[in-house]
């Protein structure tokens, strides 16, 4: 589609590559290839008399000028997609629509898969696409309109320094606490699990996207004494079946423990230090607030976190 000259799915591109800062970034983001996205780049460039994108040492920087645009393009866009999705009511029965959520890897299992086999019957013409959170960002991403919804953890000092928490919404979802979990054949934890005997086993640690630390390791780093970790791993699920046949421990969500493919061949303790509970959240953004099919779409993560589809599990 063309205005006054302009294509307009330009403007998508144009928003990618000024949010990411990278010509290949944007591309993925979008799902196209690197040199489709250089293309629009150029295009954009004769459009605007303006190199929107410059090289400054080994990074890409925005021009003052694409630093302008930034904010009205994204904003145009979220209106084109508000009139294109604008509707007074949500029949899940007939309706279509597409939607992206995002949660971490243990949270699509134990939540998110559950609920999308819920969701066909429900809403057959609806299509969802996971991403798996392992880094920050959520938030941004959230006020970008990258995704529509979130399922995770509300910390925003963590994930971000967003500033525009005022812009989000949230409401309560699930809640979930950490346990230790050891081999079953481990004889160290038969009467239970001590802080001395935990720290004295080696310890499989879970660190998500690289240096990013889950609660569990930020709050053994604050201790005088902590165990020896031989092995990291990027999920809950590899940590536990890490395990298996070693006298190693782990520490994860409790629902991860009970609903994992090792549940017959792993105990479950209580940890022997404080942690918080695990206070899951749909987080989204206000704009999607009165929005028919979001807020229909809300309404049966919320039923179905509630339902004994997934808490009799």
């Amino acid at each position: 589609m063309h205005l006054d000259g302009m294509d307009l799915n330009l403007l998508v591109a144009l928003d990618a590559l000024l949010s990411e800062r990278s010509v290949t970034r944007a591309a993925s983001r979008l799902c196209v290839t690197q040199p489709a996205m250089s293309i629009a780049l150029s295009k954009l460039r004769t459009q605007f008399s303006d190199q929107l994108l410059e090289r400054v040492g080994r990074q890409m920087e925005v021009t003052p000028f694409g630093q302008q645009l930034a904010d009205s393009v994204k904003e145009l866009i979220f209106e084109i997609r508000s009139v294109l999705n604008r509707q007074s009511e949500f029949d899940p029965a007939t309706d279509s629509r597409n939607f992206r959520l995002l949660m971490s890897s243990s949270v699509a299992e134990i939540f998110g898969n559950p609920a999308m086999r819920s969701l066909r019957d429900a809403a057959p013409n609806l299509r969802c696409q996971i991403d798996i959170f392992v880094t920050a960002g959520l938030l941004r991403r959230l006020q970008d309109g990258e995704i529509d919804l979130a399922v995770q953890l509300y910390e925003p000092g963590l994930w971000d320094p967003i500033t525009d928490l005022e812009s989000l919404a949230s409401e309560p979802l699930f809640r979930d606490e950490y346990v230790v979990v050891v081999d079953q054949s481990n004889q160290c934890f038969r009467n239970g699990v001590s802080f001395e005997a935990f720290c004295a086993a080696d310890h499989v640690e879970t660190r998500f996207g690289g240096d990013f630390r889950s609660t569990v390791e930020r709050t053994l780093s604050t201790m005088p004494e902590r165990p020896r970790t031989p092995l990291l791993v990027s999920t809950y699920a590899l940590a536990i079946d890490a395990l298996i046949g070693t006298s190693m421990t782990a520490v994860v969500p409790r629902q991860v423990a009970e609903r994992s493919p090792h549940s017959g061949r792993i105990a479950i303790f209580e940890p022997p230090f404080k942690l918080a509970p695990l206070n899951h959240k749909l987080i989204w953004h206000r704009r999607n607030e009165n929005d028919p099919a979001h807020i229909w779409l809300r309404h049966f993560l919320r039923d179905f976190s509630r339902s004994s589809a997934f808490i009799g599990h």
